[in-house]
């Protein structure tokens, strides 16, 4: 470490170890004529969450917070620049959606498309194994992996046991259709394009006779405009996810982590750019 950073171990630790204010980590975004900030959760310890916050575009690390709490969350914003941010890309969750609106009312709140095809992924199995369990007595077994592959990757013989097993249990048949739109929405090059397909989607699942279809509908429309937003700049929080991979590796090396503020200060050091950003310890 002292050979690729030209630092001493007590520089190191100090650096540590002393307090991280979040002026100093929003500096260096306060001179871009633009912001695009990216949200997302990860788990400290077990069932203990925090927020991390990033520029998406510049690829940076701007914070990671001591808790999941939103109005910890809302303290941490508060010191962006409001009137430069202009759009916010987060996943399905309610919460994020309102600190976002409410603290950068004119930016616009973005869904991470992984979140949505995700989800969409998430439904279609858990349809699967309800049906499953509806013919548990004659121990069926209904392959998981068939269903959630994307329709264009299968092969001819894939496609037609499909087409079997859909027939055969046909309560999948609305799940599966609003999967595979869900995919063809995000291959679409223009905003309109994909309008018209997500609107399809939703008014197609508030028809259908299945409650569970109804309300992915309900949600769709709910989260319909954040949705669409995508293609206005194909936002994604694909930097943020990363930087989460990231720190489950830097968690592994450190043998886990008790303190919140130390585990804090820790993963963000992982994350300082250069050896200049050394030069006032």
């Amino acid at each position: 470490m002292e050979r690729e950073l030209g630092l001493s171990y007590r520089s190191l630790r100090r650096l540590l170890e002393r307090e991280i204010d979040d002026e100093e980590t929003i500096a260096p975004i306060r001179e871009e004529a633009e912001i695009f900030l990216g949200i997302d959760e990860h788990s400290f310890k077990h069932q203990e969450l925090v927020h991390m916050v990033t520029e998406v575009k510049k690829r940076r690390v701007l914070t990671i917070l001591k808790d999941d709490r939103i109005a910890t969350l809302k303290s941490f914003l508060l010191n962006i620049p409001g009137d430069k941010v202009r759009e916010v890309c987060i996943d399905m969750k309610e919460g994020l959606r309102k600190v976002a609106e409410t603290v950068f009312p004119q930016a616009k709140v973005v869904v991470d498309p992984f979140h949505v095809i995700a989800d969409s992924n998430r439904r279609m199995d858990e349809a699967r194994r309800i049906e499953q369990d509806v013919h548990l007595k004659r121990k069926v077994q209904i392959p998981k992996k068939i269903f959630l592959i994307g329709g264009e990757k299968l092969s001819g013989e894939a496609k037609s046991k499909l087409a079997a097993l859909l027939n055969k249990y046909p309560s999948l048949k609305g799940f599966y259709w609003a999967k595979e739109k869900i995919r063809e929405l995000y291959r679409q090059q223009t905003r309109e394009e994909a309008t018209k397909i997500l609107d399809n989607i939703i008014l197609n699942l508030r028809c259908a006779e299945d409650g569970e279809l109804i309300r992915w509908g309900n949600t769709l429309k709910h989260w319909r405009e954040p949705i669409l937003n995508y293609f206005d700049n194909r936002t994604t929080n694909g930097f943020t996810e990363g930087c989460n991979t990231k720190i489950k590796m830097l968690k592994r090396l450190s043998y886990g982590l008790r303190n919140a503020e130390v585990y804090r200060r820790k993963m963000l050091l992982g994350f300082v750019p250069c050896r200049s950003c050394f030069h006032n310890i």
